[in-house]
């Protein structure tokens, strides 16, 4: 096993259907497509759940604990104690990692014990909530929006603390801070918390410009999206803002490179469903249809 493995790999997460866990299973081949240096580690809720047949699909398998004190996708606010490796990468199910250039972007995470990229945010809302209001509630001069489909964290005090502060926000339930999302549990998602704790611990998020390409990329109202895994291509346009209610009439598209692209609700279906294909051909691992 190469140093590398010894100290740094994915974590991802499933639980429930099974089609959860053949996500899980696209992102370990894709991780060993692009990454192979590195292990990827599944956690699960329950035991029973776990299809027996995956399991050698990961390197590790791993229950959740206490898995009944986060309702909805808060779930991933208790990554840290299970992760296994000193510098960690979360990565939701939903996601490929579409090029072999992940090297670069764990140089640049590992700089800060915890990180997400984003940006800076004082007005406006984010998450469906009200910027202002947030920063009220959780006692901070700024707020980070971004997705958490990826988060890097390293074993230590100061990552600790991000989590635990996370946790601690999760469970007073400030309305304020209520992202809500009526398909996930009760509505409450990981992502204003995490972002909250990261105010309150003076970390602000990574960017990326354009021209250097980001780690992650979302397919959510993306246009032009063209992802093609033989020739590690992985490129769409989002937009710049909207016009209207943060989600209508966009202002403008910028063309965005990705190392890994996050297909959320797995939409569109038909690129994610291609790709998965592909990669279980590449390595002889039978078709799943997501549907």
């Amino acid at each position: 096993m190469s140093d590398i493995a010894n100290t740094q790999g994915y974590i991802t997460m499933a639980y429930g259907h099974r089609r959860f866990f053949e996500m899980a299973v696209n992102l370990a081949l894709s991780a060993r497509l692009n990454d192979p240096d590195r292990p990827v580690t599944l956690l699960y809720k329950e035991e029973a759940e776990l299809p027996e047949d995956l399991k050698p699909f990961f390197d590790q398998c791993a229950p959740f604990p206490d898995a009944s004190q986060y309702p909805g996708v808060t779930i991933k606010l208790g990554v840290y104690e299970p992760a296994p490796y000193t510098e960690n990468f979360y990565v939701d199910a939903d996601c490929l990692i579409m090029k072999p250039d992940m090297d670069r972007h764990w140089a640049k995470y590992g700089a800060r014990d915890f990180m997400i990229s984003g940006d800076v945010v004082t007005t406006g809302s984010a998450y469906g909530c009200d910027v202002k209001k947030m920063m009220a509630a959780a006692g901070v001069d700024y707020f980070c929006n971004m997705n958490c489909g990826v988060v890097f964290f390293r074993k230590s005090e100061a990552a600790a603390k991000v989590f635990d502060d996370a946790r601690a926000l999760m469970r007073d339930r400030h309305p304020d801070l209520i992202e809500l999302r009526p398909r996930r549990g009760d509505g409450l998602s990981d992502q204003p918390y995490f972002s909250a704790a990261m105010a309150r611990n003076g970390i602000r998020p990574i960017s990326y410009t354009p021209e250097e390409g980001t780690i992650m990329a979302t397919t959510w109202r993306a246009a032009d999206i063209d992802f093609d895994l033989a020739g590690a291509r992985a490129q769409l346009k989002k937009p710049t803002g909207f016009r209207i209610l943060d989600r209508l009439w966009a202002k403008g598209w910028v063309q965005h490179d990705t190392t890994i692209a996050h297909f959320i609700e797995l939409k569109p279906l038909g690129v994610y469903q291609r790709l998965s294909d592909w990669l279980r051909d590449h390595y002889g691992v039978p078709r799943y249809k997501f549907d």
